[in-house]
């Protein structure tokens, strides 16, 4: 039975997610939001996170992807996850560099104790409260951060200098992006999961999918049931050992004949090796097979050498290194001496619509999808802001950016549900923290300059001036109205220590609507007076 045509299939799917979920993370505003929500829809582990807290039909992804894996095995890591077909990207990378001669891959151990570990440590800390382990190990996630954090930049260098050529040959260029680089020390963890990655997939294949992968681990116990296996006929096999030094998973023990199909990743690459037609995917009760007379294969497409390896990922580090972010608000007056008193923040901000801190920190799985989308570079990776079980979950940095008042984006895009998509309206009313002026710390108090710049980028006029001492004005906070946004902390001149800035709250409140002043009664119904 001459089934080639599996893999061809499963190649064009996988890389149509591959490209769509990488545009996704590295320009959402191309992409749109049909096609975002397409992407968004099966991918496990968001989706399942969701449902949890929506029980909506937009939320069912994870269900599509049990149901596919009951029919034909573990198509979701061939197909549908970004980061299985980066893995099989790297892996055919290194099938090019490898000595014609070396055998490619051999049959693993199941290593069961460990995947099924990882499987429960993940749902236990789950349970618990804890979303560490599915933020180390999602694959959805993992890949977002790779495509956001490390690729972005790249992406952006590219895309902004593209402009910059057509403009100068006198043409319209496209609209360029911003991009404000996330705190170091947050890249550190996607650059070294990539590296590991790498490392993996290059010398063991799927070795990640099925050891580590809590998604992969589920997904094979699921898979012993399915409909659709990849079959051995031993009246059909002729030994050629092909299928089992392909098989990137390791799962084909020749000298039974057997799979494990828990392991499968259902890639179809033993069907395209075997010569002799000996190996084939059919229903679970089937066990024979017509073999179709052997097509040769095709040959090998020359190598990529080592030397233009090196050479890209010396572009990429040179590229990477050269990109400047986008600068903040900054207030033309600056502080002759610098600032004394620390800002004392009690919580960190969530973005809004996380509501209850306790409640985001336990559904957000730091895919960094927000981040990537968010307009003004606002939403940045944290180290500990939210103590270790929220390690590199999103929250305000305002030293970056600040929350626009006409935004509602990352309750928009967010895939598990952590941030709640709110309305323009409502979102304009969630108060994230509270705004805290230091008047010690403040130009006009210390300089005896006027400034005012807090006043001037508050969009709800919480901030605002009321008379100080020589015709000097100094700012005042009205709590009620403050929403948190931080676009006074970010125009705020003086340093290191900010005279104004944001604190937090455990639970996000309601802030007032600002009243608009009536116009005066001379000039209703009668002539402008200019």
């Amino acid at each position: 039975m001459n089934q080639m045509w599996l893999k061809k299939i499963r190649v064009v799917v996988s890389l149509v997610f591959l490209a769509l979920t990488t545009l996704l993370f590295v320009d959402f505003e191309r992409i749109g939001a049909p096609l975002a929500e397409g992407v968004r829809y099966p991918q496990f582990v968001p989706s399942l996170l969701n449902f949890t807290q929506t029980f909506a039909l937009t939320a069912t992804g994870f269900l599509l992807v049990l149901a596919l894996t009951l029919l034909f095995g573990r198509v979701y890591c061939s197909m549908i996850c970004p980061l299985g077909t980066l893995q099989d990207i790297i892996i055919r990378i290194a099938d090019k560099l490898r000595k014609p001669r070396k055998v490619k891959f051999k049959p693993q151990k199941p290593h069961n104790t460990l995947r099924y570990g990882m499987l429960a440590l993940t749902v236990g800390l789950f349970l618990s409260g804890s979303t560490l382990a599915l933020t180390l190990l999602d694959p959805f996630s993992n890949f977002g951060r790779i495509a956001g954090d490390l690729v972005r930049p790249l992406y952006v260098a590219a895309h902004n200098g593209v402009g910059s050529l057509l403009e100068a040959l006198g043409l319209y260029g496209p609209f360029p992006l911003a991009w404000k680089p996330p705190p170091l020390a947050t890249l550190a963890f996607p650059a070294l999961f990539l590296i590991g990655l790498v490392w993996l997939s290059a010398w063991h294949g799927r070795m990640f999918c099925n050891t580590l992968c809590p998604v992969g681990a589920l997904l094979g116990l699921v898979s012993r049931f399915a409909l659709f296996k990849i079959r051995i006929p031993k009246d059909a096999c002729i030994v050629c050992v092909q299928c089992s030094t392909h098989c990137k998973a390791g799962c084909i023990r020749l000298k039974t004949k057997d799979i494990d199909f828990s392991r499968c990743v259902a890639c179809f690459n033993c069907i395209t090796v075997c010569e002799a037609h000996g190996i084939g995917y059919a229903r679970s009760a089937l066990t024979k097979f017509h073999p179709s007379p052997p097509t040769p294969l095709p040959q090998g497409e020359r190598g990529v050498s080592r030397r233009a390896l090196l050479r890209g990922a010396a572009t990429v580090l040179v590229g990477w290194a050269a990109l400047p972010g986008a600068e903040s608000v900054e207030a033309k007056p600056h502080n002759r001496v610098p600032t004394v008193l620390a800002n004392r923040k009690t919580w960190p901000i969530a973005p809004p619509g996380a509501g209850d801190l306790a409640r985001f920190n336990d559904l957000c799985t730091a895919c960094h999808l927000c981040v990537s989308a968010c307009p003004y570079g606002v939403l940045q990776p944290a180290l500990l802001d939210y103590g270790l079980s929220g390690l590199l979950q999103p929250h305000m940095d305002y030293i970056s950016g600040y929350c626009s008042y006409e935004c509602n984006l990352c309750g928009q895009v967010c895939p598990t549900g952590a941030i709640r998509p709110l309305d323009l309206a409502a979102k304009q009313t969630v108060q994230m923290g509270v705004a805290h002026f230091v008047r010690d710390n403040c130009i006009v108090y210390t300089d005896h300059t006027a400034c005012g710049a807090c006043d001037e980028y508050c969009p709800t006029k919480a901030v605002h001036m009321v008379p100080y001492r020589d015709g000097l004005t100094i700012p005042e906070v009205r709590e009620n109205l403050c929403v948190g946004c931080g676009a006074c902390e970010n125009a705020c001149p003086t340093r290191p220590h900010r005279a104004i800035y944001v604190d937090g709250h455990s639970i996000q409140q309601q802030a007032a609507r600002p009243v608009s002043k009536p116009l005066n009664q001379e000039t209703q119904g009668g002539e402008f007076p200019f």
